[in-house]
């Protein structure tokens, strides 16, 4: 899965890329790094956890900023994307809508005195797609979005931000009477879903070392910079923000590398757009918050983006991505030279694809299918809208609709298998016929100790979240007396 992030950045233009991953996969994520970086692409494979850890996205971004693998404006991509939007849009739309670099283009490191609040730049940009119309999967994860009255339908400030599996647990809708007051435009969205791409600014890092008990940033850390706009000044400066956007936390911060005399003059400072203030903000001053700025592509009929974290979704973008246009000249190689296909085998190469070294028997029907390297096809199979894993085998005249078989997975001679999942290594006997079933090993149905510390985790921070409720109401009650 990480050669399409990887490809989205580099047609997006980015030219250095960190990949973060965990301890057990380093390794192979390191090769894998090592025998795609070109001389145009710089690509970086740290380690910054592991299975055990049970971290979140904030936190591996903490490590990244401690360790010093981050010293600029950066952009978050998650590993499971598949996207064919425009990264250079993107980009251009944050430099538009924030302000985002100076003249070095981001990519000089944040001095001291260099307050966002101050200085009125930067702010973040993250990107939602709809989940629900053509294309539809059951199952997919969506969001509770409210933002500004989108821009050309498109484009507007992030309010608030809920995962829907949270908001089922409310009793009320989680709708505050100051976010209307202050932002009476707004729209709420409950079919559109984080996709999990986010343009932003150095200072969020801070942020995030400032607050170690936020883990996650679509749960954590965009809902409260989002939710710092319209709150209570008491909740920006608990969470640190007036002092980060100020500067005034620089001198707890060793945030400084040394001067390159290449880069001894800012051009951006000398910029006659760039907006400013001429005096210094004072503690007690109010600090605008930067936006969370949201875009939601309706407007690309042919824009596909998914996060490929279920087997539905990912039977769905397989089959996607192996569909071709007619009409259009395409350089993929939908059939592999190197595959065998037997004698009167029909193998649909419009709507298939079939990796290196594959066989396929005599006689078999492949259609809309994907098949990984090394996999066996015995003679008679049918297929129809299957993914097979690297070195799956199936055995003769079995029919298989609708399935995703794992990694050197066996389906044994004359099964009939429709909408079924095969885990990576498991045997199904021949003759075997099922719908709608799971075929996993007797020991990986066992349960997952790391989900109970999670949830510990998850009521301790809701514990935070009440005592940040608290404090803000004391403030209104204080502002109400005055």
């Amino acid at each position: 899965m990480i050669y399409y992030p990887i490809e989205w950045c580099e047609k997006a233009g980015i030219s250095s890329i960190l990949v973060l991953t965990l301890s057990e996969h380093h390794n192979a994520i390191q090769s894998y790094v090592r025998s795609h970086r070109t001389s145009k692409l710089y690509i970086q494979a740290e380690s910054c956890s592991s299975f055990k850890d049970n971290i979140g996205t904030a936190d591996v971004l903490r490590v990244a900023h401690q360790k010093g693998w981050i010293t600029s404006d950066f952009v978050v991509v998650p590993c499971d994307l598949v996207t064919n939007l425009n990264g250079t849009m993107l980009a251009e739309l944050w430099m538009t809508e924030q302000a985002s670099f100076d003249g070095d283009l981001g990519r000089r490191a944040r001095k001291r005195g260099a307050g966002d609040g101050r200085d009125g730049r930067r702010g973040g940009l993250m990107v939602a797609y709809n989940t629900k119309g053509e294309g539809e999967v059951k199952g997919q994860e969506t969001d509770f979005l409210v933002t500004s009255s989108p821009r050309d339908d498109e484009t507007g400030t992030l309010l608030d931000l809920y995962p829907n599996e949270k908001i089922k647990e409310l009793v009320e809708f989680p709708i505050s009477y100051k976010m209307v007051e202050k932002c009476p435009d707004l729209t709420i969205f409950d079919t559109y879903r984080d996709a999990g791409i986010y343009f932003l600014p150095h200072w969020v890092l801070k942020f995030i070392s400032r607050n170690p008990r936020m883990s996650s940033l679509h749960k954590h850390i965009l809902p409260y910079l989002a939710r710092s706009r319209w709150e209570s000044r008491k909740l920006a400066t608990k969470l640190g923000l007036t002092e980060i956007l100020t500067g005034a936390d620089d001198n707890l911060e060793d945030d400084e590398s040394e001067e390159n005399p290449s880069e001894e003059h800012d051009v951006g400072s000398m910029s006659t757009m760039r907006k400013r203030r001429t005096s210094f903000v004072a503690k007690d001053e109010q600090v605008e918050i930067p936006p969370i700025t949201t875009y939601m592509p309706t407007k690309a009929p042919s824009m596909f983006m998914r996060r490929v974290d279920t087997t539905q979704i990912y039977l769905f973008t397989s089959l996607y991505l192996a569909k071709s246009d007619p009409k259009e000249q395409s350089s993929t190689i939908k059939i592999d030279p190197s595959a065998t296909i037997g004698e009167k085998a029909n193998v649909t190469g419009i709507d298939c694809l079939v990796a290196e070294k594959v066989t396929i028997g005599a006689k078999a029907i492949v259609k809309k299918s994907v098949i990984g390297a090394g996999c066996t096809i015995g003679n008679g199979v049918r297929l129809m809208g299957c993914v097979l894993m690297d070195g799956a085998k199936v055995g003769d005249n079995a029919k298989l609709e609708g399935c995703v078989i794992g990694r050197e997975a066996v389906v044994g001679a004359k099964c009939a298998l429709k909408d079924c999942e095969v885990a990576e290594g498991f045997d199904v006997d021949a003759d075997t016929e099922a719908r709608g079933e799971k075929f996993v090993p007797f020991d990986a149905m066992g349960g997952v100790s790391d989900d109970d510390d999670e949830d510990d985790d998850e009521e301790e921070y809701s514990e935070e979240e009440d005592d940040d409720e608290e404090d803000e109401d004391d403030d209104d009650e204080d502002e109400d007396d005055e």
